[in-house]
Parts: C-alpha cells; structure tokens; sequence
C-alpha cells in the first residue's frame, strides 16, 4: 500500500503548465531520488506531497497518521531561538512527554485508593510512551546528529540570527532528521554540506527506516542511495526502478524507444491517410476505405498527443578550444615549493610542495575552511604566502572560474559581458554561441545582476570556454547547474586538453574529471585536521575506497590488541560531576545505562502495587529512588557521550 498517492494532477502557475496529468505512488522505506532540469517543478511536487500547495486539479491522497519531515532549500527560522533551543524544538512530542510525566508523579501525593490506582495506571502509560519515544536518548540523538552535520557545541547557544547561510541549512536538517516521520522530503540536503557531513548523511539515510524523495544534484549520493529515480519531464513523473546511473541507461533505452514509436505511429497515420486518398472513390474498396477515415477519426480523436512528436529539453552544448601543445607534456604547469599560509593562529599548510604537470587534470578536496579556495588565490597571485611559493608557469593562458561571482560585472547585460572577452565580434555571432549555454532570444539582454545563479554559471562557463583558455581552474564549477548542464560540462572537460584544477564537491563530477587529487585539512580517515595534506593518485572513488580500507585497518587494529583495564586521569575537561566515571570502559557504562533503565522501569511498575500506593512513606520512598535513578541515567549518559567523543 503506498503512503503518498498522486493521480491526474494538474497545476500551472499564470500561463504556464507545470504539471498535467501527473501520477506518482511513494512506498514506504523506499529512498527515491527525484530529478529534472531546473524550473520543471520539483519543489513544487513536494510541497503539494507536504500539503502546503494545492493541485489545480487530481487527487493528492496521504495515508492516515503519515508524519512527514520536510527541507526546504533555504530553511526559515524566526531568529528569537537559539540552535539548540531550535534542536530541542524538534523533540517537542518528547519533551510535552517528559512534562506531562513529571507533572503526573508530582500530583500522586494528593489522591489515595482507586482515584491513585488510576493514576498510577496514567503514570505508566506516559512513562511506556517517553521509552517508546526514545525519551531517555534525545539529548544524546540531537548531539549525535548536530555533530554529524558539522554543528559543534559552541554553536548551541548562538541566536539563528547569528548562523552563516551554510549553518542555517545544517540546522534546518538536523530539525528534520530528528523529527521521527515516516517520509523525509528533502530539497537539495548536501547543499553547504562538506564530504564528510555528506557521507554521514549518506550513512544516515541508509538505516533510516522510512521513506525519503531526495531532490539532489548529487549523483555519488543518488547512486549509492536511492532505490528508484522519478523524472519530472515535459508535465509528467517518469519512474525509473534502480540507481542514478542505471536511470542514465534506461532512459538512453526509453527514449530511442519512444522516437521509434514515434516513428512507427506517423507512418502508420500517413499510409492510413494515402490509402483513404487513392481509395475513397474507388469502387469495391470505397468502404473500406470511408471505414478507416472513420476508425483513424476516432483514434485521433481519443488520442489527441498521438502525432505529438517526443519533447526533449534543451541542454547545455559546448566545447573548450583545443589546446596546443607547447615543450614536452611533462614541463611543469604549476610549481609548489615549501608553501605555508597562515591566518592568525591557523596554519592551513606548512611546507607543501607539489607539481602539476602539463595536461594533468587535478582536484582539490578536503573540508570546508581548510585552505582550498585560499591554494587557488595563491596560485593566482591574488593573496601572498607566509613563505614558500608557487606559481603557474607564465606562458600559459588562465582561465578562472570563480564560485562566488566575482569575474562578472553585475551592470552588464550578458551580451555585453560574453561579448568583452571577443570584443570584435558582431552581436548575431555572440548571440548564436549564446544560445549553446541556454541564453535565447530575449535572455542576452538581461543584466547580470538580474539572473539566477544557475545563469550566472552558465555565463560564467560561456566566457571561459570564449577565452580558450590553456589552464582551467574551476572553484566549484557545478554550484547552481542542474544535472544535465553538470553533465555538459563533464563532456567538455573531457575532451579539454589543458591543464586542470577543480575545487568541488561534487564527488561524481570529481570521478569523470580528474585523475589526481590533493586533500586539504583532513586526516589519514578524512577527518579534519587543519594543517594536514596528503596526495591521491586517482579518482575520488578510489580516495573513499582508502578511506574505508584505513577504517577498517583501525578497527582491526584495536580489536587485536589486548584490552587491559586501566584508570583513566581525569581530564581538565571532565566536569565535577562526571569525575566518578573517569575510569570506567564505554562497554561498562553502556552496560550499567541498559541495568539502571530496567531498574527504573521495575520502580515504575511498582507504582500500580497496592501495597506501594496504599502506603504513603513507601510510595515517597519509591518516588525518591526513582528520581535519584533518573539523575543517574542522565550523569551515565553524559559520561557515555564523553567517551565516544574522546575516543
């Protein structure tokens, strides 16, 4: 039975269709990634799921008690909460919960006889819901989830007015993944993530027990993920069973398909026709032939899309100038002696050195803050080193595309802007190179300012390709570009016979095009460790092949050795409070959490005795040991969390 039914919709904004005759089912647990090229109405399919969009006409049908979380692409918040208080607002079922339960041991005291039993009965009740509703781990789940998105303690008691726009939406996701519902709606949830909030993401997701539509540009997370993929094309939901590049296969196959029935129905519309025209007044056939205008009458009619040739969407197509080659291939392009840059008290790198060959297709990875963007202004010359050098070898063209916008002049309209990088061409033969990079008829006379930031990729993209460039350096090329233009622009640089830098996070992007990589900030497991690199030869597939085999050597590792109890000095860092647990083993406060919950359930049960709430010194006294219990869970699992972060 599906949780989510979508039948016939229609919608249209003003005069233009979005969706028609849409239908789409969603199963439970199924992970399904939702794609399409960018204004086809993706968003808007998941508010009409959500409820907050009505369809012009059709059914949007949700089963009963469906609890649905939902990531908008720029989360709101009022800006009055702090993040944890935000955090904690997403558990209010728990903590309505855990109030209600206080309120209810609090007023035992004033009834006696069956007026107690019930209430003891109330009491439980409420106690086996908090349990249920995993009321004794929340705490530790909101850190768990908040760490792994990249959101440390000291953001906690920061005002939301205070989050940069990337901590904004790692908030808006942590709120939705601790909400417990059943059908996760998630609109671009990588977007400001860095790789490593990204594979725990990925991990997350995987073990998440209910359904999710992911609408991402992240094909590494689409293929590793998701079970089915729903096309949003031409009005309608195309589902394809399996991953992102299984779908990139079927649909190769499906629309060779559809051409060919295309095909096939025009031909047999047009023989139709030619027999009725030869035969329609032609004696002993002239029946046969009225009857076959009547027959085609009525399939034309009941089929009105029958001639309708096969809709395909424009996509981005280009190509970079062929780069000549100067001196052997091996000559240097770009040279890294001894650099370090430091900003105040953070060394980004010390003492890195490295080549780039001419030709060779290099990317540069790590997390975010960790120097990436900083190593390509160095290269450039645009900032200076604390000391060391690099440089890019001075005969060599550049062309350099900047994630944030700034090689555009916002004043231009976009054929100025294309035109200033060719000043002598004439503006039919810019508006026709134009057009390879989606802007038609009227889209060359915007301005700058006023495009998207899909568009101002594009444009950005368009003058590159324009300069003919011998050394690509590309930060964050993918940003705002939808799937088919990412995938133009893959092509591209495929057949580019420059040398290429690319800072990105796109980890399918990084697989098709490049061959080596530099990692800034992360550890030997890819943790970050600010001043660390280390050198990849190969894609960025293999670099999380390394990564899992590192894992699990560590593992390996700590399983042989000896485990040898041992007390622990108590670190600075240990709070007064958690000092008693200094030397004990995570496995041993793990142990001693699971006895003291079943000691406390066992009080709880003891409340619908009748010899406990008949008798009112013993019924406090089991009120107390229950309190002091409930203390004492919480210091565990402190001091359990302690551990684990330590570890």
């Amino acid at each position: 039975m599906p949780i989510v039914t979508l039948k016939n919709i229609h919608t249209s904004f003003e005069s233009q269709v979005i969706f028609d005759r849409l239908d789409l089912k969603i199963y439970p647990a199924e992970k399904i990634g939702l794609v399409g090229s960018n204004g086809c109405g993706k968003t808007t399919l998941l508010k009409m799921i959500l409820g907050i969009l009505p369809a012009d006409a059709g059914d949007v049908h949700q089963r009963k008690v469906l609890r649905i979380g939902y990531l908008p692409q720029e989360p709101v918040f009022s800006g009055e909460k702090t993040v944890l208080e935000e955090l904690h607002s997403s558990a209010q079922e728990i903590l309505d919960l855990q109030r209600r339960m206080h309120d209810s041991a609090e007023a035992l005291s004033q009834f006696s006889g069956g007026e107690l039993k019930s209430a003891m009965q109330q009491y439980d009740r409420l106690s086996s819901e908090f349990e249920i509703a995993g009321g004794y781990r929340y705490e530790t789940k909101i850190k768990e989830i908040a760490a792994g998105l990249g959101l440390q303690e000291k953001h906690y008691s920061l005002k939301t007015t205070q989050l940069s726009g990337g901590q904004l939406s790692r908030l808006g996701l942590a709120k939705v993944l601790l909400a417990e519902a059943n059908l996760l709606l998630l609109d671009e949830p990588t977007n400001h993530l860095d790789w490593n909030a990204t594979l725990w993401l990925e991990k997350f997701l995987r073990n998440y027990g209910g359904a999710a539509i992911i609408v991402s540009h992240d094909r590494f997370m689409l293929d590793r993920l998701v079970c089915k993929i729903v096309e949003i094309s031409d009005h309608r939901a195309d589902v394809f069973t399996g991953n992102y590049s299984t779908y990139r296969q079927e649909k190769v196959k499906r629309d060779l398909e559809l051409g060919r029935q295309y095909e096939q129905r025009v031909e047999f519309v047009e023989k139709t026709r030619d027999f009725i025209v030869r035969n329609i007044n032609r004696k002993g056939v002239k029946g046969v032939s009225q009857g076959r205008q009547t027959r085609l009458n009525k399939l034309l009619k009941a089929n009105p899309d029958f001639l309708e040739k096969p809709k395909h969407t424009r996509e981005l197509s280009f190509k970079f100038a062929e780069v000549e080659s100067r001196g052997k291939r091996v000559d240097a392009a770009v040279i890294c002696k001894n650099l370090t840059k430091s900003f105040g008290d953070l060394t980004l790198f010390e003492n890195l050195s490295f080549e780039i060959s001419t030709g060779q297709r290099t990317g540069i990875i790590g997390p975010n803050g960790m120097g990436k963007t900083t190593l390509l202004k160095l290269a450039l010359g645009q900032i200076e080193p604390t000391s060391g050098t690099i440089a890019i070898k001075k005969s060599l063209s550049i062309g350099y595309l900047d994630q944030a916008g700034a090689e555009l002049n916002s004043e231009n309209t976009v054929l100025k802007e294309a035109t200033s990088v060719i000043p002598g061409i004439l503006p039919e033969q810019m508006r026709r190179r134009l057009g390879a990079f989606l802007f038609i008829k009227d889209d060359a006379f915007k301005k700058v300012a006023d495009l998207s930031g899909g568009e101002r990729n594009r444009l950005a993209i368009c003058k590159l390709v324009l300069s003919e460039p011998e050394v690509l350096i590309l930060d964050e090329p993918t940003n705002h570009l939808d799937i088919p233009s990412i995938e133009a622009l893959e092509n591209a640089l495929g057949d580019y016979t420059g040398t290429i830098i690319i800072i990105s996070h796109d980890r399918f992007f990084l697989d098709r095009t490049v061959q080596r990589l530099i990692v800034l900030g992360a550890d030997e497991l890819g943790k970050m460790a600010p001043g660390k690199f280390e050198f990849i030869d190969g894609s960025f597939s293999r670099y999380t092949e390394l990564l899992e085999q590192r894992a699990l050597e560590q593992v390996t590792e700590q399983a042989a050795k000896p485990k040898k109890p041992k007390q622990d000095k108590p670190r600075k860092t240990t709070p007064p409070e958690l000092k008693q647990f200094n030397g004990w083993q995570v496995e041993k406060i793990e142990q001693t959490i699971d006895q003291t919950e079943a000691k406390i359930k066992v009080l709880h049960d003891s409340f619908a005795d009748e010899k406990v709430y008949k008798d009112y010194k013993l019924l406090a006294q089991v009120k107390d040991q229950v309190k002091e219990k409930e203390q004492y869970l919480e210091l565990l699992y402190r001091a359990y969390e302690l551990k684990t972060s330590k570890s």
